[in-house]
């Protein structure tokens, strides 16, 4: 196989830069997209403010700094097991932070793209669903929603190494390296 692309996400800076810049465009379209689902009533902030007593909104931005947190590393649980799931027996995972960033890697493990695409985008699609059901579940949908937002923010990595992925359609295989993938075709 050749090699068609690197992607570096720790040495690559106008990657990282890349990078903030796709945090920022979902952040902005999910409040864009919130505003509009709040003038259709969709959500109701005074009611889900009020459900949190005499905390308030404090109390409701509290509970979304706590789930935004706890789903980070739930999201590179999701990976793992992907990777496991996928790349057969005796696939390891590795777990680690590195410039600001929460990671988990198979370092040398090569998967066909659809494979690899589907470990890159699992943790999203999967937390999405599961945010967004559990908001409205528990009648607190603008929670659920604002945690969705935030949550997709932080997946821009994934999602822009998606992208690229789809981008080159001589790829037919991925390998995870230390710092990203390596495009093979």
């Amino acid at each position: 196989m050749t090699t068609l692309a690197e992607v570096d996400f720790l040495g690559d800076e106008r990657l990282r830069t890349r990078l903030v810049r796709w945090s920022f465009v979902v952040l902005g379209a999910g409040a864009a997209a919130g505003l509009a689902l709040g003038m259709l009533g969709c959500f109701e902030p005074l009611v889900e403010f009020s459900r949190f007593g005499a905390w308030g909104t404090a109390g409701w931005l509290c509970l979304l700094a706590v789930i935004s947190l706890g789903v980070l590393p739930v999201h590179e649980f999701v990976h793992g097991a992907l990777f496991r799931l996928l790349g057969g027996r005796g696939t390891r995972v590795r777990y680690g932070f590195q410039s600001g960033m929460l990671y988990a890697t198979c370092p040398g493990l090569v998967l066909a793209r659809a494979r690899f695409l589907a470990v890159l985008a699992g943790p999203a699609v999967v937390l999405s669903v599961c945010l967004l059901g559990a908001g409205a579940r528990l009648g607190l949908p603008l929670l659920g929603y604002a945690a969705f937002v935030l949550h997709l923010s932080g997946c821009s990595g994934d999602l822009l190494a998606v992208w690229l992925i789809a981008c080159e359609p001589a790829c037919t295989h991925c390998e995870d390296t230390e710092v990203g993938v390596r495009l093979l075709g």
